[in-house]
């Protein structure tokens, strides 16, 4: 299976420095930026990769799991698997978000010399404390201000407090067996997250809708940066081998993301 996207930052960064070196050769010299890659561009790509691939192993154990029904049949091989790919997928979504951070201090410091954080939690921080903040960002980042603190609380618990999550089938009243995941602390405290696909899915979803809502910001911003004029329409349609595109499918399965432009085909 693989994904046709267009609202993907990495390609959309890539078009980014194709076109500023268009601009820079018919200037005929380097006025906006050097032709060398951000690093914070390069780790787009790769951290959404890594988060992919973990999701892709998370997804296939959880699969067997589900299809155990009852604990005397559970694979505990599987289980323990899917307890270490969930743990990483928490810690791996943390990383790319702290990588988009990234990206968006990369523009503005060069743009409008504002500095911003390159931690996620950090720049939440900023746009509610901050005088200086840029009120345009601030509408992309209202509805992580809701949801990221307790996803940063659970990723704290696992990295500081020696935390670490338990998985369990419940029966809904429909019959069917869905996975459940709570957190493990030295004390014995457990607190149910619920179930693991639903907050999954919502987390791709909302990392999803968060790169939509950039994007369509940036298009906005580079008229005035760099004096062009993009928009969706111009975007690449960017092809992403199943490697790549499990997050995106989690987001659309279990997390009711929507868009036209989004195809998956085998």
């Amino acid at each position: 299976m693989y994904s046709i996207h267009k609202n993907n930052l990495s390609s959309y960064l890539s078009d980014w420095k194709i076109m500023i070196n268009i601009v820079n050769k018919l200037l005929k010299k380097d006025k906006y930026e050097p032709s060398q890659t951000p690093k914070t561009f390069q780790a787009i790509a790769n951290k959404t990769l890594d988060l992919s691939v973990m999701l892709r192993y998370l997804d296939s154990n959880l699969i067997i799991l589900e299809n155990s029904k009852s604990p005397p049949k559970i694979d505990y091989q599987a289980y323990a698997d899917a307890i270490v790919f969930l743990q990483a997928s928490y810690l791996f979504y943390h990383i790319l978000l702290d990588t988009l951070a990234g990206v968006i201090a990369y523009f503005y410091t060069k743009n409008e010399r504002i500095n911003l954080p390159h931690s996620f939690h950090d720049l939440l921080k900023k746009s509610k404390n901050c005088n200086k903040f840029p009120e345009d960002l601030n509408f992309i980042l209202e509805k992580p201000h809701i949801w990221f603190p307790e996803f940063k609380e659970r990723g704290v618990g696992l990295v500081h407090h020696y935390k670490s999550f338990l998985i369990f089938l419940k029966k809904n009243k429909s019959g069917e067996y869905t996975l459940e995941h709570s957190n493990r602390s030295l004390g014995n405290k457990f607190r149910n997250y619920g179930e693991i696909r639903k907050y999954i899915g919502f987390l791709s979803c909302e990392h999803q809708k968060l790169i939509d809502n950039l994007l369509d910001h940036f298009d906005s911003k580079f008229k005035s940066w760099y004096r062009v004029d993009i928009g969706k329409a111009s975007r690449t349609s960017t092809m992403m081998e199943w490697n790549s595109a499990s997050m995106l499918w989690w987001a659309v399965k279990y997390g009711g993301y929507e868009d036209p432009n989004l195809v998956f085909r085998k």
